[in-house]
């Protein structure tokens, strides 16, 4: 049996294992058993959620955002939830807010626009009033973020595989964040349709979702960075398509023309190797390296300029995947140039964002690829700098595995940049597990989706470890 019948949908339903999805056997194949696995996960979330608002009040717990403790969708609309509020209120500030030393305080421009403005149009379209508007937005965009997910891996490892990912997906620790006022419901469906779109070589529909993430949540870019290792891979594994090349019928005009380029090439050669040679202050000195240099890019040029003149990759969607990464990639960029302007202040973003670094590390000067080594030494010393090198070698070794590239080169190529842009950005605390969502394609590897033991394992303690994630990392502190 080939690759591409065990990786159908219909050929995975024969392979089902014997403990599988009861409702996958109703509903196999289609959108259906997504939005049934996604409805279930978001009334365990919302129990959850309830259940832990319900036992803080009756404990006297202490609600840390002004007025969470009102009524239950005021809890789902604290933290995060209230910055966005007040820019879908009010905007944002023309001047920063400062302490009496002058250095900037937390506000609202570390928050993107686009979900707090969605949430500012359905409240004037309904009169929804906020707390009830971003928790159902948010929903309805983890659903859809559900079923873009299941198509995304649905080719690559088959139906069951990619319900699994779903389930693991919408059960996990972090899961409740879909069910509360969030952005990160908006941007994985972003990403993930970006990244299906990539798959389908629909390109523009690529840019616009790149394009809108990169005004709903930082790290948009690693969407950009996964389609030019898609330009780079279609370049590799097109160039050598059969079409591509020469006809049997034009061979003996192509050989006469080869022959007659090799002929005036080797006449030409002494002179050009002459002229190679001579570096001023050597002489005629052999200059290997340059020989090398030149010769590689005479072979770069010649491949690309086959690669595109040739057929292999039309030129008008050559065009397309380039204006669409720089597109995304000036977009990637943008918002700390609207902060500047708006306010006045040219590093008002990057300010604005370290202000959340005070409590952990103090106001370092930020140099990238430092801020995971900085805080794990700050508190964990040269243990610290050992555990961090692990977990990038960890995630190194998961992503290049034989099971993990069975998904795709650009769900690989997405999920890696996304870490990267975490790891030389982010300084990690406890939103660092919510952040990580946009990892959940990997959860489609075969690795974890074809052993029935580690599936169930990570079901089951997804589901176990939710309600100590809505305690720990959201009546207590911001996720």
């Amino acid at each position: 049996m080939s690759r591409e019948t065990i990786a159908s949908p219909s050929a995975a339903r024969l392979r089902r294992p014997g403990f599988s999805i009861g409702l996958a056997d109703r509903f196999s194949g289609s959108w259906r058993s997504v939005l049934v696995v996604y409805l279930a996960s978001r009334l365990f979330s919302t129990s959850v959620l309830f259940a832990v608002y319900e036992v803080a009040k009756l404990a006297g717990a202490t609600f840390i955002t002004p007025g969470s403790d009102r009524s239950f969708l005021d809890f789902t609309s604290s933290w995060d939830a209230d910055r966005y509020r007040t820019i879908a209120l009010h905007g944002y500030p023309s001047t920063l807010p400062t302490d009496a030393a002058g250095e900037v305080l937390p506000n609202e421009w570390a928050f993107l626009p686009v979900f707090p403005y969605l949430c500012h149009l359905l409240m004037v379209a309904t009169g929804m009033d906020f707390v009830v508007a971003a928790p159902l937005l948010a929903t309805v965009f983890g659903a859809a973020a559900a079923v873009v997910l299941h198509r995304l891996l649905v080719t690559k490892v088959g139906h069951t595989g990619a319900l699994w990912a779903v389930l693991l997906f919408c059960f996990g620790p972090m899961a409740f964040v879909m069910s509360v006022g969030y952005a990160e419901s908006l941007f994985l469906l972003l990403m993930f349709g970006g990244l299906l779109a990539m798959q389908r070589r629909n390109y523009p529909l690529v840019a616009v979702a790149g394009i809108v993430a990169s005004f709903v949540r930082p790290g948009a870019l690693a969407l950009a960075l996964a389609l030019g290792i898609h330009l780079i891979v279609r370049w590799h594994t097109e160039r050598e398509r059969p079409e591509a090349r020469p006809s049997a019928v034009s061979g003996g005009h192509a050989s006469a023309a080869t022959a007659a380029a090799a002929t005036t090439g080797a006449a030409r050669r002494p002179a050009a190797d002459a002229r190679t040679r001579r570096i001023a202050g050597i002489g005629t000195a052999p200059p290997a390296l340059s020989l090398a240099a030149r010769s590689s890019v005479r072979r770069a040029w010649a491949g690309l300029r086959e690669f595109v003149v040739g057929g292999r990759m039309p030129p008008r969607e050559l065009t397309t995947i380039v204006v669409a990464g720089l597109a995304m990639a000036a977009a990637g960029l943008a918002w700390p140039v609207v902060a500047h302007v708006v306010t006045g202040q040219s590093d008002a973003y990057l300010e604005t964002e370290m202000a959340w670094w005070v409590d952990y590390v103090g106001r370092p000067v930020f140099v990238p690829l430092t801020p995971w080594f900085l805080l794990a030494g700050r508190w964990l010393g040269i243990g610290g700098i050992v555990l961090v090198l692990a977990i990038i070698a960890s995630f190194t070794f998961w992503v290049t595995r034989r099971s993990t590239l069975r998904l795709g080169h650009e769900v690989v190529a997405f999920t890696a940049g996304f870490f990267a842009y975490l790891v030389a950005v982010f300084l990690p605390q406890q939103s660092l597990f919510r952040l990580l969502m946009p990892l959940s394609p990997l959860l489609g590897t075969p690795a974890i989706s074809s052993r029935p033991w580690v599936r169930r394992s990570m079901l089951l303690g997804g589901a176990a470890l939710q309600p100590v994630a809505v305690v720990f990392v959201f009546l207590f502190t911001a996720p």
